[in-house]
């Protein structure tokens, strides 16, 4: 680690010197100052990696452009170089890298005085459940005050660190926040903190889920609960069954009245196959009678003119 460090300050020092022999460009640079740092560290957040995020603020007596140049981890993938409007509104901010040693060197020329660099940090050591992780910050400009926050990763064990990190209370329910303040660095200084801790792969606790708005009948997507489905399914059976039921009274009085309209037809077109009661006796007649066969007296049949006359 010693030699890592040496080597590191030996790359910085060659850099600096080739960047003062560059006419106008020390002049330039040394009036530069970081008003503010805050590296943020999210170890394991999505990968088995560290993600970190550097939020400076420059000095806003310093006109802008101005080229800054950033140095980050060489292994580190940067996912995304943002530039915060006066309104907060963030913006992309092109950036050109270059490697040098153990370093990686961004070169931007921001137009406002908020950055943010976020990236994924390779350079965690993973044995078994043991975790470790360097933290170093390194500029060619001075700071004015440095500030560390990490976030503890679900299943984690507490946090060690050196220098120590003062332990905060949940910001959101199911984290634990660390976070120091160093003051000022001097240009050329690297700070260092080193993590410890430990994280059982087997045991990965279940964040709990909490709606966002209240949940109440009228809560959109709401899935019904099955004793309302199954009320539902009953009217909807015990609706079926009535239509059906009124559909084949329905069908059988319509029967029937055609089956009555049928027979009054045939009786009227045909008298002979009617049935006829005496007028005498008020006996019934038998079919194709046409004397009483209890008095004898003749029967009068109706003509079809009289019965449909009489209806």
């Amino acid at each position: 680690m010693k030699s890592k460090r040496l080597l590191t300050l030996l790359v910085f020092l060659t850099l600096i010197a080739g960047l003062s022999a560059q006419p106008g460009y020390a002049q330039t640079q040394s009036d530069i100052q970081l008003e503010s740092v805050s590296l943020q560290l999210l170890p394991e957040f999505n990968r088995p990696s560290v993600y970190v995020i550097y939020e400076i603020n420059l000095n806003e007596a310093q006109p802008l452009p101005q080229e800054l140049l950033i140095e980050v981890p060489a292994e580190a993938q940067i996912l995304n170089v943002l530039n915060f409007t006066p309104q907060g509104r963030p913006v992309e901010l092109p950036y050109e890298e270059s490697q040098i040693g153990f370093w990686k060197d961004l070169r931007l020329s921001p137009m406002a005085y908020r950055v943010r660099i976020a990236f994924q940090d390779p350079n965690l050591v993973r044995q078994g459940n043991e975790r470790q992780y360097d933290l170093q910050w390194l500029s060619i400009y001075p700071v004015t005050a440095l500030s560390v926050t990490v976030r503890r990763p679900l299943g984690a064990s507490e946090i060690t660190s050196q220098p120590v990190l003062n332990a905060l209370e949940d910001l959101l329910e199911g984290y634990q926040y660390y976070s120091a303040e160093f003051g000022t660095v001097p240009a050329g200084e690297m700070f260092t903190l080193t993590l410890s801790y430990t994280k059982d792969t087997g045991a990965f606790p279940a964040l709990p889920v909490a709606p966002a708005v209240p949940i109440d009948d009228a809560a959109q997507g709401r899935t019904p609960s099955p004793v309302s489905v199954i009320l539902w399914l009953l009217l909807a059976s015990v609706a079926i069954m009535i239509i059906v039921t009124l559909f084949h009274l329905w069908v059988r009085a319509n029967l029937a009245d055609k089956r009555a309209r049928i027979v009054q037809g045939v009786g009227i077109l045909n008298p002979e196959k009617q049935f006829y009661f005496c007028h005498e006796c008020g006996m019934r007649s038998r079919l194709g009678d046409s004397y009483c066969c209890n008095c004898g007296t003749e029967l009068r049949k109706p003509t079809p003119f009289d019965q449909s006359r009489n209806m």
